[in-house]
């Protein structure tokens, strides 16, 4: 309290002013103030000065404000001035989404708008690898898993998936996400899919990739194409695909909307642009899946037959149109699996080659048109045409006489007829029309010679053989014709030598013979549809040019006739189908190849109003010895087999039922190899099989069922058997209920299931079945022979009774057996 009191009486210096602090002390204060003078100056307020360090860091503080200002100032001038695009465009990715819709690839019809090639899906299985987890599985778990279903190896997706998916030094998890496998059809992604839910596993996903399915795998191969995804969208690769992608292929769309960065959803009253989706418009072609069904088995069957080095072609197609019905290439592929093992590859070969020769063998066989890519030497199927042009320039007549002697057309060079080479003589004087039937060589080059070098050039250009026929397919290729021909070039080509063709050239000449003279532009598609089914585009008929008159086309039919009804083209008779055409047999005279031959047959029907044009081509078949019936006699099951198809009536006269039961000895053939067999057998037009899966071209024949002492029609059929086989492991079927049918329809019906079938002599050819020797389901051995009745006044019965007794031909007994075995009859050569 002392201190305290000291305190209060303390003097306070006014030159200190004031001293703040409690009420009490303030008081006191005022008490002990001293008086002021008058001339006392007054007091002044005190100012504090600011030191160093505060005047330099308000300096600082305001340099920073100018610099901060500045650099806002700069940016926003590059952001709103100078790089406003680049600012507006990042700005714009961040609050508009751009949503693509892809295009339907346009649909593959056939005429009858049955689908040849549709849109199908696949999928991409992907994986987000540090997302991969499961509270159900353990990771070895999942791995197998993924194994056992996609048939990914372990260690690929050990590779990919990571032990710890927390451990930030696994480069692994480093990994966004990435594919485990492509290709992964919609069964497997279904099935894998489940079980990842089942198990509740995370990080898988699935990314949906537009294919192409196609409906009939290998059938029209060529023709169709196939086309293949490239990451992006479907893209053909061969044939109608990628002749005609553009069209198929569509336009994608877009939709570019305001959306909501967190939701991805798009916000209301936003502007949006879009572009509709366009899907490919669709093509229908002319091909009929029916006829080329027919068409391919028919070149099958002489595949299997002949073992051609160089596959066989068919064409089936409407002349006065140009309109392809079938075109069949051989070996071909499966479009679903292009690069699989081709039809008339052995797995023994294919096996041995490695990967990169497969890819080069399909690519180089199977995938090239023969028909529009490959050229061969047309042979005598070219006299057709030297004719033409010798009657359209009023040069020679059908009776007119000629000689087939050789011609020696140049010191090295003599044209013989093939009877003077195979048998050493010749066929003599003879009419043209003869030698048009005997196909005589010397007899066309004397033609050539009259018509001479330019004109009869100018009518190979104007056929087309110097061109492409302008078909829409790609890769075709042309004829080989000399640029500056000679006489001895004009000489071999009238028979169809030196100079090649492409099997579509030839036949659209051929059109023009059967359509009156008119070159017409041959045709796949024949018109196009928008995706609802709108034709938005026709394929009309397109005339080339006429080469030749109407009378001189009907001439050259007339000798067509005759080469089928009695030349060298007999094979190609079809019973009730009157088939006019010409045969040809091109010989290699020089290579590693020399005395194979190229077969082909060139033909009509019906000749009386032709509804379609067929050529076979089978290009050096590995038996030296076949001739041309071979080719002929395939044209021939083509033909039957369209016009049947067609509804086109048969037409029998008494000849022709006269011929439809002209019987053929079975050729003996036991010891030959199964080709050489098939051809000797096929001669007159007998069908064969093989009775064995694992018999080949080159195997040995045993016996066969009917043997060589039996008789059958053209339309028979003969098993081959190897060596070894016995009764018990013949192959067997069963027999057709035949009653109600016609001759033919009888016929037909046992060939079907390969039975042969023999009318009763004393049956009414025109009548139908009411009987049958064998009851209709039972099992028989194929190749046997079951025996109809025809009446036209007795009723059928439709309940199969036992059969009695059929009496066959004269000079056999009840199975058709003769007493001594046939001559064997070669081929005709020409």
């Amino acid at each position: 309290m002392h201190w305290l009191i000291t305190m209060q009486h303390t003097p306070i210096s006014n030159s200190k002013g004031p001293v703040k602090g409690s009420d009490m002390f303030r008081k006191e204060s005022n008490q002990e103030q001293l008086p002021q003078t008058e001339n006392a100056e007054p007091k002044k307020k005190l100012r504090i000065k600011p030191s160093v360090f505060a005047k330099g860091w308000i300096v600082v503080v305001a340099v920073f404000v100018v610099l901060y200002l500045g650099y806002v100032t700069y940016n926003l001038y590059q952001t709103t001035v100078k790089d406003y695009d680049k600012y507006a465009r990042a700005a714009a990715d961040e609050q508009w989404t751009l949503m693509t819709y892809s295009a339907n690839r346009g649909m593959i019809y056939d005429s009858n708008m049955v689908p040849l090639a549709s849109n199908s899906y696949d999928y991409t299985v992907i994986c987000s690898p540090k997302m991969v987890t499961s509270t159900e599985l353990t990771r070895e778990q999942i791995l197998t898993a993924v194994v056992e279903y996609l048939g990914v190896s372990y260690e690929k997706i050990d590779s990919i998936i990571p032990v710890d998916p927390t451990d930030t030094n696994d480069p692994k998890n480093a990994v966004e996400g990435c594919d485990i496998i492509k290709n992964v059809p919609v069964e497997t992604k279904e099935a894998f899919e489940k079980y990842l839910k089942d198990n509740k596993v995370k990080g898988f996903g699935f990314v949906a990739v537009p294919q192409r399915y196609y409906n009939y795998g290998s059938l029209a191969s060529q023709v169709i194409g196939y086309a293949k995804n490239d990451g992006v969208s479907l893209n053909g690769l061969y044939g109608l695909e990628a002749y005609y992608n553009d069209v198929l292929s569509g336009t994608d769309g877009y939709r570019y909307s305001e959306t909501d960065e967190i939701t991805g959803g798009v916000l209301p009253y936003s502007d949006a642009t879009s572009v509709p989706v366009t899907d490919g418009k669709n093509i229908v072609t002319n091909i009929d899946i029916s006829i080329q069904r027919i068409a391919e088995e028919a070149a099958k069957e002489a595949y299997e037959k002949y073992d051609p080095i160089d596959g066989v072609c068919a064409i089936v197609m409407n002349p006065y149109t140009g309109a392809i019905y079938a075109m069949v290439s051989l070996p071909n592929f499966d479009c679903n699996d292009p690069y699989a093992r081709p039809f008339g590859t052995g797995e023994e070969a294919w096996n041995y080659m490695s990967a990169d020769d497969r890819v080069q063998y399909v690519m180089a066989n199977a995938w090239r048109n023969r028909c529009v890519s490959d050229t061969y030497e047309p042979g005598s199927t070219f006299k057709s045409l030297t004719t033409c042009m010798a009657f359209e320039e009023n040069l020679a007549n059908e009776e007119e006489l000629f000689s087939d002697e050789p011609i020696a057309v140049s010191s090295t060079h003599t044209i013989s007829c093939w009877l003077q080479k195979s048998g050493g003589y010749n066929h003599g004087m003879e009419t043209l029309e003869k030698a048009f039937q005997n196909s005589c060589n010397p007899v066309f080059t004397q033609l050539a010679y009259r018509i001479g070098i330019t004109k009869y050039y100018s009518y190979v250009r104007m056929l087309g053989f110097y061109d492409k026929t302008g078909i829409d397919l790609p890769a075709e290729g042309k004829g080989i014709f000399h640029k500056n021909p000679t006489s001895v070039d004009m000489a071999v080509l009238a028979y169809g030598e030196s100079s090649t063709v492409t099997p579509i050239q030839l036949i659209t000449s051929y059109c023009a013979i059967i359509n009156g003279g008119n070159l017409m532009v041959p045709h796949i598609v024949k018109y196009i549809t928008d995706s609802q089914g709108n034709i938005v585009d026709e394929i009309e008929p397109e005339v080339v040019r006429t080469v030749f008159s109407e009378n001189t086309c009907k001439r050259v039919r007339t000798l067509m006739e005759g080469v089928v009804t009695d030349g060298t083209g007999s094979a190609g008779k079809v019973a009730g189908y009157s088939v006019a055409g010409k045969t040809s047999t091109s010989t290699i005279d020089v290579g590693d190849l020399k005395g194979a031959h190229v077969l082909s047959f060139s033909c009509y029907a019906p000749s009386y109003d032709p509804k379609i044009a067929v050529l076979v081509v089978i290009n050096k078949p590995r038996d030296f010895s076949v001739g041309s019936s071979s080719a002929a006699s395939t044209a021939a099951k083509i033909v039957e087999g369209t016009l049947s198809y067609m509804g086109v009536e048969r037409r029998f006269t008494s000849e022709e039922y006269d011929q439809l039961l002209k019987q053929w000895y079975v050729q003996k053939v036991d010891g030959l190899p199964a080709a050489q067999a098939a051809s000797r057998i096929s001669v007159n037009g007998l069908s064969t099989l093989y009775g064995t899966m694992d018999m080949k071209s080159d195997t040995i024949v045993a016996t066969t069922h009917p043997d060589y002492t039996y008789m059958l029609y053209k339309t028979g059929i003969v098993v081959l058997y190897p060596e070894g086989v016995t009764k018990d492991e013949w192959l067997t079927t069963r027999v057709p209920n035949m009653t109600g049918m016609s001759a033919v329809e009888c016929i037909e019906a046992c060939l079907k299931v390969n039975l042969n079938c023999k009318i009763d002599s004393e049956s009414d050819i025109t009548g139908i079945c009411y009987e049958q020797s064998i009851t209709s389901g039972s099992i028989v051995y194929a190749g046997d022979i079951v025996y109809v009745k025809l009446s036209n006044t007795i009723t059928p019965s439709y309940q199969q009774a036992t059969p009695t007794p059929v009496d066959t031909s004269s000079g056999s007994d009840e199975d058709g057996r003769v007493a001594l075995p046939p001559e064997n009859h070669d081929d005709e050569d020409d």
